[in-house]
């Protein structure tokens, strides 16, 4: 949409809805996922002498109420693991060195102690059992991993290597773990009729439509109304509800940005739709038209 006609929604918006400011303000991101624990396996085995895991082998399974949550980005991830039956917690960052991405196939090595790491070596950390690695040196290999919107970790396949303190004994383990799937994302999807009405002589008119979206959640639709040779220009923005369950129905009053009525006839309707996903709490925007719409006599 043109950046002309956007000043004057805003004007508008500002004295029609000034509490509906700052919808779509950008929010960090919950590091942790908003959906529940994952299924799968996480295994650690130590080398004898090794500080973390003594020498011992652990394995533990989702299948037998151990909690296995999992949350991060392309960049580095984070594997939490709770085991009420032992009273055991084991918790493993991985972080690709830099600016790379942990990408399937990779194996990442000199990896130090995260988020401590130095000259663009990956981050590792692996502690539990009771214990924590604040030194260390160690590998990783990503065999498989798969992302969702908003960087959602859906899945991670990963082996590693970790030195506590520069010792020669290593803890080795292996993690397969698959969360929940992602719910859909809010996608507002706008349609607008193809007739409106409008009032004379003062040429206020009225279009309507439809909203869906695949979440509940308000919606603003953001209306620029233009009809030429006049030329008039008019703007509307109005809260809609919508959800899953069917679209919804809406109507906008066309509201003049000049002295130039509309009159009955063509009008082309273009609409920026904006919320914010209430599952993942982020803002969605949407550009739809422009559409004609006759304009009819009220």
């Amino acid at each position: 949409m043109r950046v002309s006609w956007r000043r004057a929604l805003l004007a508008a918006a500002l004295s029609l809805a000034a509490g509906a400011a700052g919808l779509v303000v950008a929010a960090p991101a919950s590091a942790e996922p908003p959906t529940g624990p994952g299924t799968g396996t996480f295994t650690v085995s130590g080398d004898p002498g090794e500080y973390l895991t003594g020498g011992e082998t652990y394995s533990y399974s989702t299948t037998t109420g151990t909690v296995i949550t999992m949350f991060g980005n392309p960049y580095e991830l984070t594997v939490r693991l709770g085991d009420d039956a032992t009273g055991q917690r084991w918790n493993l960052n991985l972080s690709a060195a830099g600016s790379r991405l942990l990408a399937p196939g990779n194996t990442y090595t000199g990896a130090m102690a995260y988020p401590y790491e130095e000259g663009g070596a990956p981050g590792m950390n692996l502690n539990g059992n009771g214990r924590v690695c604040r030194q260390l040196t160690g590998s990783f290999t990503i065999h498989d991993v798969a992302f969702g919107p908003y960087n959602y970790l859906q899945k991670l396949d990963a082996t590693f290597e970790q030195h506590c303190f520069g010792d020669e004994p290593a803890a080795r383990g292996e993690v397969h773990v698959v969360n929940p799937p992602a719910p859909p994302l809010l996608n507002p999807q706008v349609t607008v009729a193809e007739t409106g009405t409008v009032a004379l002589p003062d040429g206020t008119a009225a279009v309507y439509g439809t909203l869906s979206c695949a979440q509940a959640a308000t919606v603003y639709l953001n209306g620029h109304v233009t009809q030429s040779p006049r030329p008039a220009v008019g703007v509307f923005r109005i809260p809609v509800e919508c959800g899953p369950d069917g679209a919804a129905d809406w109507t906008a009053t066309v509201v003049l940005t000049d002295n130039v009525p509309l009159v009955p006839g063509d009008v082309q309707v273009e609409i920026r739709a904006e919320g914010r996903d209430p599952f993942w709490d982020e803002p969605v925007q949407a550009d739809f038209g422009p559409t004609t719409v006759r304009l009819g006599l009220s």
